[in-house]
Order: C-alpha cells, then sequence, then structure tokens
C-alpha cells in the first residue's frame, strides 16, 4: 500500500497488455525464462529506460502466460465438442479420482467416479461466460463410458443452502406483510437475485437508466460493510474487525459474487488488512491493488462490461472527490456535494462505454441517481427491519406509490453509436481535461500559500 503510484500503474498496464497479448501471441515457459533473464541483466546497467523496458515486456510476456494456461475465454457454440487429452492420474478425493487435463487452452482438473485410461478423451462443453469443469463427458472413440456431470454442490460453494436462505428470507418479507413485487423488489436489492422481480420494474429502471440499483454494486456492498461496522460496535474490539470480515465474506457468497461484489469485497479486506498492519491507507492504491488482484485471478473479466463499468465508475468517483476536497465547504454543504459528486462523476465515467455496448443515454439517469443514492440506504435498512418487524403493510403503499411515480416519468433517451477509436477518443480527452484542472488547481493553491 505504500508501492508509488507510478509503478503500480505501469504495473497493472504491464498485466493487461499480457491479458490482452494472450489473443495473438501463446508464450512458452522458456520465453517467460528468457525475459526475466533479460530484465536481470538490464538491471546492472545504468539506464533506466531500458531496465523499465525489460520490465514491461517480461511481466506483460508472464501475464500472457498464465492467462493462457490457466484460463480460457474461449467460445464455442453447443453441441460442438472440444475434445481433450487426460494426461495423468493425481490422486484421490473423498468422492472422486482427480486428473490432469490438458487442451489447447492450458491444464485444468478432471473429477471422475471411475477410472480414465489414457486413451480416453474428454467432450468438454464450456458455458457462454468462461471455463470451467462442471459439465464433462467421457469418451473411449465410439463407446461412451460411465459418467457424471459435475454439479456446483460437489466443488463450490454450496448453492443449495445459498438458495435455501434467500427462500426463507422472502418467506420472512412476506409474514411481515410485504407483498409479492415488494418480496421480489427486496430479493433483488439485497439477496441479488432478480428471478423473482416484476417486469414491470424491471423495464422502468432499465429505461430510466437506474438498471444499476436492481443490481447488487459496490454501492450496495459498501452500505452493508457499513451496517456491519455498527453492529460489530457491540462486540470487545479484538472481535470487531474478524466479525465484520466475516460477514462481508459471507454476504458476497449470497449474493452470488458479481465482479462488482468481488471488486468490493477485495477493496475492503485490503482496507483493513492495510489498518491491521499500520499502513497508510491511499483509495487510488486500493483500487489498483484491486483491479491487479481481480484480472489475476480472473484475467478476462477485462473484455466483461461488468468489470469495466465498476472500475471505470469508481475510478470516476475517486477524480470527482479529489477535485471536490480542493475546496474548503461547511460541513452540512458538502454532504450534499459529495452526494451530487459521487453520481456525477461515475456517470459521466461510464457514459462512453454505456454508449460503445448499448448504444443509447438515458437524460434522467443523472438526476435519478443522485436521488436514488439518497434514498437507497433507507430502502434497504427498511428491508433489513422487515425481517424482524411486520412492517410490510406500511411500506407497501409508500414504495408501490413510488414505483407508480417512476411509471409515469417519460424516459428520455438517446441513440449513441461510438466505436472503439472513438471510446478511447473519449476518455484520452477526459483525462486531459482533469489533467488540465489537477494543473490549474495546483497553480492557484500556490499563489495562495
Amino acid at each position: 500500500m505504500q508501492t508509488p503510484a507510478n509503478f503500480s500503474v505501469r504495473l497493472l498496464t504491464y498485466w493487461i497488455s499480457g491479458i490482452l497479448l494472450s489473443d495473438y501471441y501463446s508464450p512458452s515457459i522458456f520465453i517467460v525464462l528468457i525475459a526475466i533473464c533479460s530484465w536481470l541483466l538490464s538491471t546492472q546497467y545504468t539506464s533506466v529506460y531500458l531496465e523499465e523496458f525489460a520490465m514491461g515486456c517480461f511481466i506483460a510476456i508472464l501475464s500472457a502466460y498464465l492467462t493462457l494456461t490457466f484460463h480460457s475465454k474461449e467460445e464455442i457454440t453447443a453441441g460442438k465438442p472440444l475434445i481433450i487429452i487426460i494426461e495423468s492420474f493425481e490422486g484421490h478425493t473423498r468422492e472422486h479420482l482427480r486428473y490432469k487435463a490438458r487442451w489447447r487452452g492450458g491444464d485444468f482438473k478432471v473429477y471422475s467416479k471411475d477410472p480414465i485410461d489414457q486413451s480416453y478423451y474428454l467432450i468438454k462443453e464450456l458455458p457462454k461466460k468462461g471455463f470451467n469443469d462442471q459439465l464433462v463427458l467421457f469418451v473411449n472413440h465410439n463407446k461412451l463410458a460411465n459418467w457424471q456431470k459435475l454439479t456446483e454442490k460437489g466443488f463450490h460453494f454450496p448453492i443449495r443452502w445459498v438458495s435455501s436462505l434467500r427462500n426463507s428470507t422472502s418467506k420472512q418479507w412476506e409474514e411481515m406483510g410485504f407483498s409479492p413485487v415488494l418480496v421480489g423488489f427486496y430479493r433483488a436489492l439485497i439477496l441479488g437475485d432478480r428471478s423473482a422481480l416484476a417486469l414491470e420494474i424491471k423495464t422502468t429502471f432499465q429505461q430510466l437508466g437506474l438498471s444499476h440499483i436492481l443490481a447488487i454494486s459496490g454501492m450496495h456492498f459498501g452500505f452493508c460493510y457499513l451496517f456491519f461496522n455498527l453492529i460489530s460496535l457491540v462486540l470487545p474490539f479484538i472481535f470487531r474487525r474478524g466479525f465484520r470480515m466475516t460477514l462481508s465474506i459471507a454476504y458476497a457468497l449470497l449474493t452470488g459474487l458479481s465482479v462488482s461484489v468481488v471488486r468490493a469485497l477485495i477493496f475492503i479486506i485490503l482496507y483493513e488488512l492495510g489498518i491491521l498492519l499500520k499502513r497508510s491507507i491511499n483509495r487510488w492504491q486500493l483500487l489498483i491493488a484491486t483491479a491487479l488482484i481481480c484480472l489475476m485471478i480472473k484475467p478476462y473479466w477485462v473484455f466483461d462490461v461488468g468489470f469495466q463499468l465498476s472500475f471505470t465508475a469508481v475510478l470516476g468517483i475517486f477524480v470527482g472527490l479529489y477535485f471536490l476536497d480542493q475546496f474548503d465547504l461547511p460541513q452540512p454543504l458538502k454532504k450534499c456535494a459529495q452526494l451530487i459528486t459521487i453520481s456525477f462523476s461515475a456517470q459521466l465515467a461510464v457514459s462512453p462505454i454505456l454508449g460503445f455496448y448499448f448504444e443509447e443515454l438515458s437524460l434522467l439517469a443523472l438526476p435519478l441517481s443522485i436521488i436514488a443514492s439518497a434514498v437507497l440506504p433507507l430502502v434497504m435498512l427498511i428491508g433489513v427491519i422487515g425481517l424482524i418487524a411486520p412492517v410490510g403493510q406500511i411500506i407497501n403503499n409508500l414504495l408501490t406509490s413510488l414505483f407508480i411515480s417512476l411509471y409515469r416519468i417519460t424516459p428520455q433517451q438517446i441513440q449513441v453509436c461510438l466505436e472503439l477509436p472513438e471510446v478511447i477518443c473519449l476518455y484520452l480527452t477526459l483525462a486531459l481535461l482533469v489533467y488540465i484542472a489537477h494543473k490549474t488547481l495546483h497553480k492557484r493553491r500556490e499563489k495562495e500559500y
């Protein structure tokens, strides 16, 4: 956390470059060794530029090698088999035999209840969003062998337990008097499950540019973390950090570990770790470290629109808060200014990405987001209180009236068709404007002092 920011930015840039490089080049382990030796040799010379260039090449090649070795972005059409060879037997688990398998994207693990001969091959079906080992089918040339479809409950977090907890929470809301529409709304807002969400609510929020309110994001997770922090105050000091971290991890698992939730969780873990180690906390460093860790775990998240929107929004918020901190405002006015700055900065930062992917922007998204940011903590708190108190009859009319008001708002959308070069130019322009504003404020402060 005390690493110079410029080095952190360069490190993240080199790592992302390696992920992008993996689409065009497949480095071997020998190329990685040559790259690290070149970097080590370059440190013996006085040229800083040579050392930086060699280090950048090494990190990019290492990133590309690890990306292709442990991950795969390749998607195949449904029903089209991908032949993968079983290389070796690696031992027993409690219920399965574990094998090492290989395909052109790298190595991975295969689990089977029956022995697999070297002559067996694996037909692997890849889901749309990446690579996992849940759907497997073993064949021996033209003869099918005994096979098993691995489900998430075998090697992942118990999805059945999560579903049961969500259902019991929904039933509790129903018992406390919440209408089915509000139960579906709160199930999406707090639990991250949009399956029971009314179509009218989903459509209205989408047309008004408020879809992020219904998806568990860093904002939702941040509110919950503050709530966990408040609850932890009743415990002895020594147990508080462990208590709120346990609740944060459990909540992240409950909501499904979306990209924004993983980002928020890693951010909070690094923040708590910095406090525990008595290090100075720098939000820019936390954001860069979080992005780097996420891309090390899931390299192809760099292509995911959720990842891009999540980090770009937070980056925009940090920039906006930086400029707001340059002005001395009264405390009540500063709180209001922070609310407006957060919504405006986030909306401005993600607009080019929204225009690129969805080809339309909502003109009402900014003012409605400012209002929603102020109301959302109260709405979430009411949902939590509704688990222990019969407040449903009171809240039904209030929130139903709010939804009716949203239904009556006429969406104001503009069509925006952006290509990738145009998006890059827009962000470069925004970066230039931020730099000019930063230099202007810096010179003004120098004159004042």
